[in-house]
Order: C-alpha cells, then structure tokens, then sequence
C-alpha cells in the first residue's frame, strides 16, 4: 500500500521537482492522516528523494540524446570539426611562409 501512495506522490506531484523538504512535507502529512507510521518517516523521505534525483537524471540523458540527435541530424559543425579545420588551416599558413 505504502508504495503505491509513494508512486502516486511522485506521479502527482512531478518526482523531477521534489525537494527533501517538499518530500518531508508529503510524508508528514501522511503521518497525519495515518497512511504512514512515525518511525518510517525518513526511510520515506530518502526513497522520495533518491527516485526524483534518478528520475532527474534519466530525463537529463534523455533530454542530451535527443539534443544530439537533432543536431547530428542538422549536420551542423562541431567543436571538433572547428578545431580540425583551425589546425589545417594554421598548417597551411606555416606552408604558405606564416602569412
């Protein structure tokens, strides 16, 4: 029971957003309520927090994969091609008598 109240919280309240003390405030509540009991409080409270920051990081390598994607796909120049093409050319000014 106590993990599905946990996964309706998260769903609910946007796990990517939870602060401990946000996630200390929803558990307290259910004390209140009786849903949860004292002494699990920051058992609670921890696996709140642990889940939104592993939901937070999932969606940020989501979010970097799918940005370079886009950009792959955009077949636009990248820091590396830049530098490529800066070595090539400060060869060829070195051939060229350093012009």
């Amino acid at each position: 029971m106590r993990d599905l109240i946990e996964k309706g919280f998260l769903v609910g309240l946007g796990a990517l957003t939870l602060t401990r003390e946000k996630a200390q405030s929803i558990v307290e509540e259910l004390v209140k309520t009786g849903e949860a009991r004292r002494e699990e409080v920051k058992g609670l409270v921890d696996r709140l927090v642990t889940r939104g920051e592993e939901e937070r990081a999932e969606l940020q390598k989501l979010v970097r994969a799918e940005v370079e994607s886009v950009v792959e796909g955009m077949s636009l120049a990248t820091q590396k091609d830049i530098e490529a093409l800066s070595k090539k050319i400060d060869g060829l000014v070195k051939k060229l008598g350093g012009r």
